[in-house]
């Protein structure tokens, strides 16, 4: 899903989605050591997710739909790429987050924190779209190590489908 238009400052990038006749507005912002992903109908701050990381490149964020309802999600990692010498151990929190048309709250569907990570010590963490074929991408949640890199693998990687039915996304280790 694609937002209606961005905008990017040094410490703030905005992404504006169309909801019906309403807007979603989805902010990454770097505060401090923190990184903060809020989403906003209108005026309001329906929901604020924040996880440790030096700068706002190591955040990103986007939109999906799934059984015809929308979601959005959240990677935050302490260092993307190469651990170079001496460098403390990498870390990262990734989730989805939706409104759920049972109760129309805002809440986390997905948590990282929540799946098992076989590389616990020093790793990081992507949630978003993998192309499985020219017309079926899905949504996944991955673990590995130097994982934004050109030969970093996932050590583990679920494939994750939401059911509207239930209200619960499911998960399928690959």
């Amino acid at each position: 899903l694609k937002p209606v238009r961005t905008e990017q400052g040094k410490d703030v990038r905005r992404s504006y989605y169309q909801v019906g006749t309403g807007e979603i507005k989805a902010t990454l912002a770097q505060m401090g050591t923190q990184i903060h992903f809020t989403l906003w109908e209108g005026k309001q701050n329906v929901f604020h997710f924040s996880a440790p990381a030096s700068r706002l490149g190591l955040g990103s964020s986007g939109a999906f739909m799934s059984d015809g309802h929308l979601f959005f999600y959240c990677n935050i990692n302490t260092r993307a790429g190469w651990r170079p010498p001496g460098a403390p151990p990498a870390s990262g929190r990734a989730v989805i987050v939706g409104k759920s048309p049972v109760d129309s709250v805002w809440r986390i569907y997905v948590d990282s924190s929540d799946y098992y990570n076989p590389v616990p010590d020093d790793f990081q963490v992507y949630i978003g779209s993998v192309q499985h074929s020219a017309d079926h991408p899905y949504i996944a949640l991955a673990f590995g190590r130097e994982l934004y890199t050109d030969t970093g693998r996932p050590a583990v990687r679920y494939r994750l489908d939401y059911h509207a039915d239930t209200d619960q996304f499911t998960y399928e280790e690959e």
